[in-house]
């Protein structure tokens, strides 16, 4: 089987050759197959939303190639370009962007007009949409009087109207609350497994990589691993890629949310190092699940990182063994915090108000002005940092980033000091709710 999408080598470099040149896209190199349902997974500013842009055509690379049905994009004409945008994909934005002006109807069915079918056409198809995604007593309403689901849902239907190949979802339930956000992941699986259309979907939360038929994890513009969802039926024969073990895949899925809020000790082992040998990680993977287990403390677990291997250690060099434990410590705090305050059931605005109240103490000693965008993007990165998506350093390589890149746009002190300071707040956090 060919695959329907095809990205080589691709790279998206913005300033290139200069001091402050971000390479977005470095070497993405994936394929995507009839029917299947691909998650494009990563923390903000990865590059993810970038590489979707660049299959819908809408980013042009600076280096590397883009197949689609095994035609290389860059040769479209702008009329076969325009003409694979409206038939061969549709797009849904975590936004919604709806017309606030015309009815749920008029929006659903605008991609048809720009294909010139008649009217009756057209309504025929959206009251099927309607319909089927149970909108149709909204359809003469204005958006701005719809629920945040039910607004992604005519979004949806205006996707689905010209009947294309390949649904691109950019973050699409970033807006709702946890019910609304798995009726929308619902739906698009059943677009997916009924419609038989291929899915790509961009998010930074775990908790829907079980949607997927395969997931490419992507980090600082780089495909760092593909895994595959070992519970959904493969598109493609996947024997020789790289598979999770069960585990890890519960884990990658329910983290930070996790009832039992425990690290399992292969992820975390996992984590630490991909360098040491086979018979180290065996070792200190049996001692983090020791530790785990609470039958070592964290001096013991330090005890055995630093032993020599021939007397049953790691034999991890001091350094490499305090920085182990300070990770170990500094993640084992993050998750007390959110097994403690981020519930599986908490909802949006609860989550919201977290959000406010962290930036509201990182900001207490800032005297400058942020714009709108700016606190947006401050506060999507605290999001991420306190649900365990990134770490400390990623957090700080946001706000130091351009608000052009999709950063924050501080200046690197004031990154490097907003990013120390929620370290100190997370812990004490922790310390007020236990």
């Amino acid at each position: 089987m060919d695959p329907l999408i095809k990205t080589k080598d691709l790279r998206v470099i913005y300033n290139p050759g200069k001091t402050n040149e971000v390479r977005s896209l470095d070497g993405i190199t994936i394929e995507i197959y009839p029917q299947e349902f691909v998650i494009l997974f990563g923390p903000s500013g990865c590059g993810k939303s970038t590489l979707l842009y660049t299959i819908l055509g809408l980013q042009k690379p600076t280096e590397g190639q883009v197949f689609i049905k095994g035609k290389e994009i860059r040769t479209f004409s702008e009329k076969e370009l325009t003409h694979y945008r409206l038939s061969t994909i549709g797009i849904i934005f975590q936004a919604y962007y709806l017309i606030p002006s015309v009815s749920v109807f008029k929006n659903i069915i605008l991609p048809k007009i720009f294909l010139e079918e008649g009217y009756a056409q057209r309504a025929a198809k959206a009251k099927v949409l309607l319909d089927r995604f149970g909108i149709s007593d909204q359809k003469d309403k204005l958006p701005s009087s719809l629920s945040g689901g039910e607004q992604q849902r005519v979004a949806i239907s205006r996707a689905l109207i010209n009947d294309p190949e390949i649904i691109l979802a950019d973050e699409p339930v970033g807006n709702l609350d946890t019910k609304s956000a798995e009726v929308v992941l619902q739906t698009l699986k059943d677009i997916n497994d009924k419609d038989k259309k291929t899915i790509v979907l961009v998010t930074h939360d775990p908790r829907y990589l079980n949607f997927a038929h395969r997931i490419y994890h992507l980090k600082d513009g780089k495909v760092i691993r593909e895994t595959v969802n070992a519970e959904r039926g493969q598109i493609k024969d996947m024997a020789d890629r790289e598979r999770l073990f069960t585990e890890v895949d519960r884990l990658a899925r329910e983290f930070p949310y996790a009832q039992q809020a425990e690290l399992k000790a292969r992820v975390l082992a996992e984590y630490l190092t991909h360098e040491i040998t086979q018979q180290q990680n065996k070792i200190l993977e049996n001692a983090v699940q020791r530790y785990l287990n609470k039958e070592l403390d964290i001096q013991d677990l330090y005890n055995i990182f630093d032993k020599p291997l021939e007397q049953g250690g790691v034999g991890l060099y001091k350094q490499t063994a305090d920085l182990f434990i300070k990770k170990i410590e500094t993640i084992m705090d993050s998750v007390q915090v959110l097994r403690e305050q981020m519930q599986p059931d908490l909802d949006f605005m609860r989550r919201m108000e977290l959000v406010t109240k962290f930036r509201a103490r990182l900001m207490e000693d800032y005297f400058g002005d942020l714009s709108y965008l700016q606190i947006q993007r401050l506060d999507e990165a605290i999001e991420s940092r306190i649900t365990g998506q990134d770490s400390p350093e990623i957090f700080e390589r946001i706000l130091d980033k351009p608000v052009k890149e999709s950063g924050v746009g501080l200046n690197r002190i004031t990154a490097r000091k907003f990013a120390r300071k929620l370290e100190v707040i997370l812990s004490q956090h922790k310390n007020e709710t236990t």
